[in-house]
């Protein structure tokens, strides 16, 4: 994350480009989409300031840092293999149209853990009955 903050009026810009999907004032988040074009871009030879640019989005508010940041992690991307999604919604359990599995397996797990939990909390009472046993 940039320590370069956006002001209000940047904010308003980018939540208008229709390639940026989410932005605050410290963080700014793209489409899957346009990950897609950009990387077809950079690879075509394309500099990232300037595919930023054809795209409407203004380099000066995103800082060189942010460029750079941004064209290591859309190689990052292209190399993992599961495509440009936005990772943290997917390891969240908040991939649109998965909230059913998400939920399911969330449950599950709370489940195995109450369980568990119940396993304790009788070994603990198991330990101490046989510790004051032993004193008497």
């Amino acid at each position: 994350m940039s320590k370069k903050h956006f002001t209000e009026e940047q904010i308003l810009a980018l939540k208008e480009n229709p390639s940026v999907a989410r932005v605050s004032n410290l963080s700014i988040s793209f489409t899957e989409e346009f990950k897609r074009k950009a990387y077809g871009e950079l690879l075509s030879g394309k500099p990232m300031w300037q595919i930023f640019q054809d795209h409407g989005i203004d380099t000066e508010a995103l800082g060189p840092v942010r460029v750079m940041k941004f064209q290591q992690f859309i190689n990052m991307c292209a190399e993992r293999g599961d495509g440009f999604r936005n990772l943290r919604n997917t390891l969240c359990g908040k991939e649109k149209g998965d909230d059913e599995g998400a939920i399911s397996k969330r449950v599950k797990s709370l489940e195995n853990e109450v369980a568990y939990l119940r396993q304790v909390v009788e070994f603990l009472k198991k330990i101490r009955s046989a510790d004051s046993g032993v004193k008497r």
